[in-house]
Formats: C-alpha cells, structure tokens, sequence
C-alpha cells in the first residue's frame, strides 16, 4: 500500500521511482541502498522503510554529503539532528503514522468493550522497536484511572512467536476462574495469533469462555484488519494512514521548491469502526 501510494504520487509530480524490498534484513537494505548512493547517477530521494530502529545513520550521513533527500517513513532511533547540525542544508526527515494516537485509539477502544472489573491483555511488539514503545506509551495514557485493569505482554512482531507468548501467559493466568475480557495487540497478525492462542486454551484449560474473547489488532489495511472486522473476527482495529503519498509530495516541495521537509511529519491513525459506533459496547462477560 505504501508502494501504490507513493507511485500514485510520484506520478502525478511527475517524478519516476524505483522500488526495492529487502525483507526484514537490515544487511541487505543497507547493501541496497549503499549500491543506490554510490550508483554513477544517483537518485535526487530516498524514502526508506527502515528494517530497524537503527543501523542507517551512516546512510543518511552519505545521503546528506551527496546532497540528495532522505525521507524515513517510519520513526527510528538513528541520532538524525547531529547528522542535520554537519549539513545545515540537507533535506532530512520522517512521514510516518502518529503512533503515540495509534496506542490512544487502542485505549479508547478498550474503554468502550469492556466493563468495570475487567482485566486487558496488551500484546506488544518488541519492546525495543519505537514503534511499539509509542502505541503502548499512547495505550497507557488512554486507560490512565479506567475501571479494568491492563496486563503488558511482550509477544514480538512475529505471529507465531506471539502467539507461543500469549498461550504461555494464559497457561499460567487462566488456570483459575479469572476473567480475561479483552486482548488488545500491537498489529493485526498478532491479533489473529491471539486468537488461535485463545481457542487452543479454551480446549486445554477447559474454559469455553476463552474463546469467547474479543481480540482488537492494528493497521487495519483493507485485505487484512478491516476484513476481519466486517466479518466479526475482530472487535476492532485501528487503521494506520497511507503516508506513502506524502513522503513523496515532501520530496517534491523540496525538489521544485527547495522546501525541506520538518524533522518529522505525523500522519493520524483512525478507529475501525469509528469510535463513536464502539460507545456503550462493554458488557459485563
């Protein structure tokens, strides 16, 4: 989607594009672009879906020496304002979601589903990504004095790793009678995973009431998280923006206009369904 966008915006700036995927390899994108930077003629922008939270800083440094626009759709913790500091003039910045509201959607949605006295499972991503430290950070500040308590589980972004993490926890908290009222996660392949966790506890633990639990995920793509919920397997997403386009129409103001882009440019999440549609759902489980 990020592709499509971008290439629907360039076209209309009239500026071409080419576009590489590497995966989840950090190596192989900074072979990528490396190759891309040191090629006789070089592209005037990058815009760069970063693999990790860190490992381009040197990218950058060359992208900036070479005079060339660099945009990360993504927030990194690569140190950029020294790398700005040495080159007052390059054109280096970030259109990304803002996923500090993506985590206060995520709380506002819990308020709505569930009832006073209940208890939240909150399956993050890996800690250490920016990303996952935001939508929790923005989840917590929702719930802040709500009527339910919310447990933090650290699942990773890989399905099936979160789901081997959830049906650990549930091994251990559902044992007894405690009600688990909702599972909140940090993406929509991690919901899914819940789910399954779920159903395999409800036959283990034998407790049917585990399947019974509503799941809420992220990034609400239309194939994927807005498709689950229509169908009901959902309770709710939240949709991240298509920031693609945008990371393009910055570099064009700064290739037509000289216009650099801010340091970073927040794109804003929306609820699916919306918010208002979710008010008075909770009921007592």
């Amino acid at each position: 989607m990020l592709k499509a966008s971008a290439e629907a915006a360039c076209r209309k700036a009239e500026l071409s594009v080419e576009v590489y995927f590497t995966g989840d390899d950090l190596g192989s994108q900074v072979s990528q672009i490396r190759a891309a930077l040191e090629s006789p003629d070089p592209a005037s922008a990058f815009v760069v879906l970063a693999t990790r939270d860190r490992g381009l800083a040197r990218c950058v440094r060359a992208a900036a020496r070479a005079g060339i626009c660099w945009i990360y759709l993504n927030r990194t913790d690569d140190d950029l304002p020294p790398i700005r500091e040495e080159f007052p003039d390059a054109a280096i910045g970030t259109v990304t979601a803002d996923e500090v509201e993506t985590g206060r959607i995520q709380g506002r949605q819990f308020r709505a589903l569930v009832a006073p006295g209940g208890l939240v499972l909150y399956v993050q991503g890996g800690t250490r990504s920016a990303v996952a430290r935001d939508r929790s950070a923005g989840m917590l500040e929702a719930v802040a004095g709500a009527p339910f308590e919310v447990s933090l589980l650290e699942g990773g972004w890989d399905p099936s790793a979160a789901r081997d993490a959830i049906r650990r926890w549930l091994g251990i908290v559902a044992q007894g009678t405690v009600r688990i009222d909702l599972v909140g996660c940090q993406n929509d392949p991690i919901a899914v995973a819940a789910l399954e966790a779920l159903h395999d506890a409800a036959q283990s633990l034998a407790r049917p009431d585990l399947a019974r639990v509503p799941v809420t995920g992220c990034d609400g793509t239309p194939a994927v998280g807005q498709r689950l919920v229509r169908e009901g397997t959902l309770a709710a997403t939240v949709v991240l923006p298509n920031w693609g386009g945008a990371a393009v129409q910055a570099v064009a103001r700064f290739l037509n206009h000289g216009e650099k882009p801010p340091p970073m440019t927040l794109v804003t999440p929306t609820s699916f369904p919306p918010e208002r549609d979710l008010r008075g759902v909770a009921i007592a489980r």
